[in-house]
């Protein structure tokens, strides 16, 4: 895994006094390291955005000490239509006056399993779990067992779900033999792709693959139309049902799914993160081919049944359906867009803001050591605004103009503050 440089000449840390003591808590009782990886601040480098936040509201965060930030991290994606969102919060609380869990199904295990299959279309039914590395790993045991195949074809350095077999990377105190059935080949790479389907005949359960290729230090790479034509093609000749991870890219691709924008349908649909707006909630969605594969799988936990996270699903459903959130996400990025390019213009900069609105990945051209991404980051910090240096940033609702027109005078600024040659 690339990180990022963990100190930059002269350079002071962000947190304040409450932040750095908190720090020195967390380095005695917490395992650190890889153990959260990008949900740690420590991932754009040492002191260069805010490692602990107190409180949040819309579009922004105020750390431990007291300042306020414009947030273009987003909790990583599951704030979709602001922090604290009325509607959803107010559900989530009127949910919660009442038992969280029960002996058995609430109602509003079948009532949300209805809204999100009448949303998706091509899908027949849902499984609700808490996170999108649940309903991941659900997906791969729902193929495997509905085909009688062992394999799962991804794609190189795609995150799906902190499962052992699914990781990327070399895991850590994990058995070879615990990721030897998961095949990786480049994206976009069509001849490996037919190439492995060939090798591998009869035996691919499913085709594994995010609708965006996002990865920290790296460009957004769209999916080619050739590509998506060989999943098809590959998905109908081999007989393999093609697993969609939406958890990351959902609700900012496409209203009705990212699926749609890539204009696949998938056997099987993945989604989380944004879904509760914050609150704890995932789903695998499937077709009715792979009905009879989810029938008899043992998957439960304590915490799949809480019911108040079901009733923000369904709140942040409704809310992004009647606020346009899609259309003002997509307008708050492509504003956001513009005017970056016009402050690197106008400061000397050349960078590369690559993937959708709603997800922008920014990064310096000629950066080698990441030392412009990583030094604009702490100035823009410094400033009032985290923008994460290593990995695509997240548009929410809440990101209106005023909160957009501040976040460029920052950028603006923070690029002036940046050499425009390597630190």
């Amino acid at each position: 895994m690339i990180s990022a440089k963990n100190s930059l000449p002269g350079a002071s840390p962000i947190d304040g006094p409450k932040g750095r003591v908190l720090w020195d808590r967390a380095d005695r009782v917490l395992p650190g390291g890889g153990i959260y990886l990008s949900r740690s601040a420590r991932f754009a480098g040492d002191g260069v955005l805010p490692g602990f936040i107190a409180d949040a509201e819309g579009c922004r965060v105020t750390d431990v000490d007291g300042k306020q930030y414009l947030d273009f991290v987003c909790a990583n994606g599951p704030n979709l239509l602001g922090y604290g969102h009325s509607g959803v919060k107010q559900a989530y609380l009127q949910q919660a006056r009442r038992p969280a869990s029960s002996n058995f199904y609430s109602p509003l295990l079948v009532e949300l399993a209805e809204v999100l299959v009448d949303r998706y279309a091509g899908m027949d039914w849902a499984v609700l779990a808490k996170t999108g590395s649940e309903v991941l790993t659900l997906a791969g045991r729902v193929a495997r067992k509905a085909t009688g195949r062992p394999l799962i074809v991804a794609f190189d350095q795609a995150y799906h779900g902190s499962d052992a077999e699914l990781s990327p990377w070399p895991a850590p105190g994990v058995p070879a033999t615990r990721r030897d059935h998961v095949i990786r080949v480049p994206w976009n790479d069509v001849k490996a792709l037919r190439t492995v389907a060939d090798q591998h005949e009869g035996q691919i359960a499913a085709l594994l693959l995010n609708s965006l290729d996002q990865n920290a230090f790296q460009p957004t790479f769209f999916a080619e139309p050739g590509f998506i034509a060989a999943i098809e093609e590959i998905r109908t000749r081999h007989g393999a049902a093609l697993i969609l991870d939406d958890v990351r890219q959902g609700f900012r691709l496409h209203p009705e799914g990212s699926h749609r924008a890539l204009g696949l349908v998938p056997d099987l649909l993945c989604l989380g993160k944004g879904l509760g707006n914050g609150y704890s909630v995932s789903a695998l969605l499937g077709s009715d081919a792979l009905r009879d594969g989810a029938r008899g799988i043992m998957f439960t936990s304590s915490l799949h049944f809480e019911q108040p996270p079901m009733r923000a699903a369904m709140a942040t459903l409704d809310a992004y359906d009647n606020e346009c959130a899609f259309e003002k996400m997509t307008r708050a990025g492509l504003r956001l867009r513009e005017g970056l390019l016009a402050a690197a213009r106008a400061t000397g900069h050349s960078i590369d803001c690559s993937g959708p609105p709603t997800m922008p990945t920014l990064l310096f051209e000629n950066d080698p050591d990441r030392s412009r991404v990583v030094g604009f980051a702490r100035e823009a910090a410094r400033r009032g605004a985290i923008f994460h240096p290593a990995l695509n940033w997240f548009i929410c609702a809440a990101h209106d103009d005023s909160a957009i027109d501040e976040a460029l005078e920052i950028a603006r600024d923070a690029m002036g503050a940046t050499p425009t040659a390597g630190v």
